[in-house]
């Protein structure tokens, strides 16, 4: 997915910095500046404009919460891609044998398979987020067809549950200068995330559970997922599995547990 957004938006920056330069020799005659300096200035401009999108922290295309405050010692667990059964419901399970709210950021096409879990979630006191409908490519979509990515997906899930998701992520934390627009224009605010362990190439569930105790820090918000896209039954078992450990070594720490949203509460405190 990384590479085919680097190509299409390269490909596309350097076609048109060929076009500019000869469009601009052959208006102005041979004194104009040669394809080269087209070429580098393109160049510049792809970089800039890949590290907005593509890196999640990234503020070029405006402001983007991705962890609490530095001085606190909480956490927020966060889960992308659900529903998908029977993992989210093992993982509810688990968080409330252990009294820890979580956010979930959900797909609207899982959410019309699995309504009740959404219901579940919610009446267990937990936060659900927007995640698109479909986990579609962001950057390479127009705002209308971003728009319509987060709309469907907020519309399934208050479809499911009566509430109206106020949290969105994009998917692989993916951006363009529309999406954080359309996100606030539809209610969202856009988030991404402190520290992910690469679960979905599920290397074992004691790593899972080692990278996330490693890497956790005061203000945390930690991704993991409970589903693989809209890939139906996708195996996340290995995160149920570390799940407990992950909170009994995150309270060994000295760490307390918080919802996405009470993490950005905090950020809004004078």
């Amino acid at each position: 997915m990384v590479y085919r957004v680097i190509a299409v938006v390269s490909a596309a920056l350097l076609a048109t910095a060929v076009a500019v330069g000869w469009l601009v020799r052959a208006l102005a005659g041979p004194g104009a500046p040669g394809l080269g300096i087209w070429i580098a200035a393109a160049l510049l401009i792809d970089g800039v404009l890949l590290v907005g999108m593509l890196e999640r922290r990234a503020p070029l295309f405006g402001r983007i919460v991705w962890r609490g405050r530095a001085n606190e010692r909480r956490i927020a667990l966060s889960f992308d891609d659900g529903p998908n059964e029977p993992v989210t419901s093992q993982l509810l399970d688990v968080l409330r044998e252990h009294d820890v709210h979580a956010t979930f950021f959900m797909l609207g096409a899982n959410v019309d398979r699995h309504p009740g879990t959404v219901r579940r979630l919610i009446a267990d006191g937990h936060e659900v987020g927007n995640h698109t409908y479909d986990h579609g490519v962001l950057p390479l979509r127009g705002p209308e067809a971003i728009r319509q990515a987060i709309r469907r997906g907020g519309d399934a899930i208050e479809r499911a549950s009566g509430v109206r998701p106020r949290l969105f992520r994009a998917p692989h934390g993916f951006r363009n200068p529309w999406v954080d627009r359309v996100a606030r224009d539809e209610g969202c605010e856009p988030v991404a995330w402190t520290l992910g362990v690469f679960d979905t190439a599920r290397p074992g569930a004691e790593v899972i559970r080692a990278r996330v105790s490693e890497g956790l820090s005061n203000g945390c918000i930690v991704l993991l997922h409970d589903g693989r896209g809209t890939n139906p039954g996708a195996d996340a078992s290995q995160v149920v599995d570390a799940l407990p450990g992950i909170i009994a070594d995150a309270r060994a720490s000295g760490f307390s547990f918080a919802t996405v949203g009470e993490l950005m509460a905090g950020l809004r405190r004078p």
